[in-house]
């Protein structure tokens, strides 16, 4: 316990990690003032308090009974022709033909087709029981539901992802490196107590990378909750009718999910997908880290590989069987998940062949890293210091 208080002070102690928190504070901030203050989206937020957000009768009653003044009798007209005769996007909604789509556009082979093909095929089971349940006749935020989606779920988590990878990866190899640039391994690595260290540096690591993402997410999620009013839509389904993909092959169609999530309950299960994702990374540093042991050449090597890890799959012809097994499995691999992570929770895209495949690849991921892991650290127990 002494050597992780030890380690975790040295890690809080970094210039480097609160110099990295302030700069991506600092673009945080940025990027949610900048796209922050459209008065129709506080408008609405304010409104759904007296409306309620599901889109049955009684919102409409209400809807008609609401007093605008002059500044607000355009939100409030706007709103009403946003809202004014809308339909399920689900009734009678075939998702079928995505699938369809997506096998013909990469050319899918037939076991991989087949897969394809049963994903969607429970996926229309979801869509046939959100259209019973009219789960999209929700407001959240009418016709502007798409741009703050995406920039709450797309822009501002993936760049918190980011982020948190960054300071963690930063972090696990500062730590795991520090005897290295300081030459004392001959020192520390000649003790009992010391050829066991890892197991300090890697909970100090973890404890102070999760601690900075905390920071970053606090702060981050605090100024953008005080500008944009979320209060009154955070039970609307993310399901609604106002929020659709657009998607390159298979045109503007509705977001569906696996699940029936809230707003609410769709952002608590995209943090917790986060955190998940940024301890994968961490073991990708960990298992670096341990074999280099120099932080500036791991962290190199770091990027490295989670680069060829987004252009193998890429570069790679869908030629052969082999290629599309390559393809495919790659989607599981921590940055590819990150690449997604506005899909999370639906049914992906062209190169997504399982459903739950967020949930999926993150399981596969610390399963195998986890291993490697525990490898690479008995490995630098068996090793010579000089």
């Amino acid at each position: 316990m002494n050597i992780y208080r030890l380690e975790l002070k040295k890690l809080y102690s970094s210039v480097t990690l609160w110099v990295l928190i302030i700069l991506f504070l600092v673009f945080n901030i940025f990027l949610v003032i900048s796209n922050s203050g459209d008065k129709y989206v506080d408008f609405i937020g304010e409104i759904s308090h007296e409306t309620g957000y599901v889109l049955n009768e009684d919102f409409y009653n209400k809807l008609s009974q609401v007093q605008a003044n002059d500044i607000e009798a355009d939100y409030l007209e706007q709103l009403q022709l946003d809202t004014y005769q809308v339909e399920d996007v689900f009734d009678e909604y075939n998702i079928n033909e995505v699938g369809e789509r997506y096998i013909e556009a990469t050319g899918a082979p037939e076991r991989f087709a087949k897969i394809m093909r049963n994903k969607y095929s429970d996926l229309q089971n979801v869509v046939n029981k959100k259209g019973e349940s009219n789960e999209a006749m929700t407001l959240y935020f009418a016709g502007a539901t798409y741009y703050m989606h995406q920039l709450l779920f797309k822009d501002l988590m993936g760049w918190l992802i980011v982020e948190g990878v960054l300071i963690s990866a930063l972090l696990i190899l500062l730590s795991l490196g520090y005897e290295n640039n300081n030459r004392t391994e001959g020192i520390v690595y000649s003790t009992k107590t010391g050829r066991n260290i890892l197991r300090s540096k890697f909970a100090a690591s973890i404890s102070a990378a999760l601690g900075g993402y905390l920071l970053l997410f606090t702060v981050t999620f605090l100024i953008y909750f005080s500008m944009n009013d979320y209060s009154g839509i955070w039970g609307s389904s993310v399901s609604s009718i106002f929020n659709y993909r657009n998607d390159i092959i298979a045109g503007v169609r509705p977001f569906v999910t696996w699940h029936s999530y809230s707003v609410f309950t769709y952002f608590l299960a995209t943090i917790a997908m986060s955190i998940g994702l940024i301890c994968s990374f961490i073991l990708v540093a960990f298992i670096i880290g341990t074999i280099i042991q120099n932080s500036y050449i791991s962290f190199f090597v770091f990027l490295i590989i989670n680069a060829l890890m987004i252009a193998i799959p890429l570069m790679i012809p869908n030629t052969t069987l082999f290629s599309y097994y390559i393809k495919y499995y790659s989607m599981l691999s921590p940055v590819w998940l990150w690449l997604k992570h506005s899909l999370w929770f639906t049914d992906g895209d062209t190169d997504t062949l399982w459903k739950y495949f967020e949930t999926m690849g993150l399981c596969v991921s610390i399963l195998a890293l986890t291993a490697f892991s525990i490898l690479a650290a008995a490995r630098f127990k068996r090793r010579d210091i000089i």
